[in-house]
């Protein structure tokens, strides 16, 4: 039987001879064949020449997501044990500094819309898209033959898979069902009064994304490198890992800001099983404390703001705008002359320039001055395929304030 064709319209196929990822649905003209969500279809030019094999999404703005630009290579699931392979292959040297990985990374590993975070001996699945739910079974079998592995787990972003006319599910998708908190390791550098590794608990079946932010693995390091002799104020703590590596390097205090009861809990819990002191934990609103501090001349050497994304949409940017204006401007004004901004934000359509621009008006209307001394981004396990930009999501600067 002859495989559905998606076909484009004329002069629409220059990103996906770019080796772009995705199809608009304002770029396509018709579907010829049976072709049910999550089926693979060829993707022709107008003229009829081969360009791709994707995975179909009629209820998505994105049409199609790209799985092969081969046309000798079909879509089965050997594909995917293969792709799986690679990717788990890339990431192989992690290994050596820690137990908590991303596996694959979407589109970037040639997945699109599938996570996969392993957690010591869970891995936790993200299907974030009709192809990936429709190969959903073959992916976890391929996951739970993988040596080590006890458990594959699927959680379930409600507001992204309902983009894809997919509903809401999460839970066991082979082996057990994950314990309510998955202990994992961070290779630490040597300090004289700590071992070498951080320790975490992660609430995979609750917590945010899939349970911890593996993004943030090298940042966290950067939080130790600037916390030697420094008052510090972590705002948006979470599960307090930021906090546990600026511990780490004799700071002189650390106050841990989250809103969340839970999050502040489960730090709590962290800082103990690493021997670390649990004062300074804070449950409150952000920008309500960070005003508190500043109206009551409360002043730190590093502030460190990580916060959520601020902007699901793009008619939501300037809403975020002024969010992340609002925030980095409340933090210029409560640091120590001399003093350190790392700040971050995940929004994927806040680009780094519009963010730099951001940072820099909040500086400005503070009347600080600053410099960028550093540039972040997400961990070596997220990695971004060149032609897929949008896979860049998390950036963040590290400042030092006048």
């Amino acid at each position: 039987m002859s495989e559905p064709t998606l076909t484009l319209k004329p002069n629409r196929e220059k990103s996906v001879l770019r080796r772009h990822p995705w199809i608009f649905s304002g770029a396509a003209a018709r579907v010829d064949g049976e072709a049910a969500p999550g089926d693979t279809v060829i993707v022709r030019s107008a003229s009829g020449d081969f360009l791709a094999r994707a995975a179909y999404s009629p209820h998505s703005q994105i049409v199609a997501r790209i799985w092969s630009w081969d046309e000798s290579e079909p879509i089965d699931a050997d594909f995917l044990r293969r792709r799986i392979a690679r990717s788990i292959g890339a990431r192989a040297a992690l290994s050596e500094t820690t137990n908590a990985v991303r596996w694959v990374n979407a589109e970037s590993d040639g997945l699109p819309g599938l996570i996969v975070d392993r957690y010591a001996d869970i891995v936790v699945c993200l299907f974030l898209t009709a192809g990936a739910e429709r190969w959903k079974n073959e992916i976890a079998e391929a996951l739970g033959s993988q040596k080590g592995i006890v458990g594959v787990y699927e959680r379930c972003d409600a507001d992204v898979r309902s983009k894809e006319g997919l509903k809401s599910v999460e839970g066991v998708l082979r082996g057990m069902r994950p314990p309510d908190l998955v202990e994992v390791w961070e290779r630490a550098p040597s300090t004289p009064s700590h071992p070498q590794k951080w320790r975490y608990a992660v609430d995979v079946l609750r917590g945010h994304k899939t349970g911890f932010y593996l993004d943030q693995r090298e940042n966290r390091k950067v939080a130790f490198e600037f916390a030697r002799r420094q008052s510090i104020l972590n705002v948006f703590s979470y599960t307090a890992a930021l906090t546990i590596n600026g511990w780490w390097n004799n700071p002189t205090e650390i106050i841990s800001l989250d809103s969340s009861a839970p999050s502040l809990a489960l730090a709590k819990h962290n800082l103990t099983i690493n021997n670390l002191p649990i004062n300074g934990l804070t449950e409150g609103n952000a920008f309500q404390l960070l005003r508190k501090y500043r109206d009551e001349g409360q002043t730190f050497d590093l502030v460190i703001l990580d916060p959520p994304k601020f902007a699901h949409s793009e008619s939501q940017i300037n809403k975020a705008t002024r969010a992340y204006k609002d925030l980095n401007w409340l933090a210029f004004r409560i640091l120590n002359p001399g003093g350190h901004l790392i700040t971050f934000s995940c929004s994927g359509l806040i680009s780094e320039d519009l963010f730099q621009k951001i940072v820099f008006s909040a500086a400005l209307d503070a009347k600080r001055n600053a410099q960028i001394i550093q540039r972040l981004s997400q961990a070596s396990d997220h990695p971004v395929l060149l032609s897929f930009p949008e896979a860049a999501y998390l950036k963040g600067f590290v400042c030092r304030v006048e």
